[in-house]
């Protein structure tokens, strides 16, 4: 029996604009909608140029690879799956000139050790497996007492990609909502240090 060609999306902007990922062959991974993703950047702009990347779910590392397309200054990813990392370093290979790193374990033992090494500033980008998924009752509250437990002068903004029908709080720890918007059943809620959001105001 020949093997199923790999599932693949594109790169949708920057200077890799049209490069071709491979997804993992697996139930464990979703792809993110390009429509999330091109809404995603449109509203970082700027904040992305030069700064630090960090997706803590990684899969395939789309989003983390579509951050260095779009200029940031290096994507760092978290994934404790071994199959899906394997994917994300063979998509990393296709890039050049790049700073990336790469960590295969726990979101939230890896995290706040990560953290406390940054001299950069950083975006944090939480996609969390489906709460409606096998022993993922919990994941999201994981995430909010993570986040409400961080304590970097770097991290100035948190992204969450969520189901749309999940209430998020308004704010966790020093991070205060700023923008949520829909996509079906995805949504993308965006958090920013309070004291930076109200000089931004």
């Amino acid at each position: 029996m020949p093997k199923n060609p790999p599932l693949q999306l594109n790169i949708i902007a920057g200077k890799f604009k049209g490069m071709k990922l491979n997804m993992p062959q697996s139930s464990l991974t979703r792809p993110t909608k390009a429509i999330l993703k091109e809404s995603l950047f449109n509203t970082l702009q700027n904040d992305i140029v030069d700064n630090v990347f960090i997706e803590a779910f990684g899969g395939s590392g789309s989003v983390g690879i579509e951050a260095l397309s779009c200029g940031a200054k290096e994507s760092i990813f978290i994934e404790h799956n071994p199959q899906s990392l394997q994917v994300l370093k063979d998509n990393l290979s296709k890039l050049t000139n790049v700073q990336t790193q790469t960590f295969l374990g726990d979101t939230f033992n890896i995290l706040p050790n990560l953290l406390k090494q940054l001299h950069s500033p950083c975006i944090l980008y939480l996609d969390p497996p489906f709460i409606i998924r096998k022993n993922m009752a919990n994941i999201y509250q994981n995430c909010f007492d993570l986040v409400s437990q961080i304590d970097s002068e770097y991290l100035f903004l948190i992204v969450f990609e969520h189901l749309s029908a999940y209430e998020m709080p308004q704010s966790l720890g020093n991070f205060c909502i700023i923008k949520r918007k829909k996509f079906g059943r995805s949504s993308l809620s965006y958090y920013m240090k309070e004291k930076i959001w109200q000089k931004k105001k």
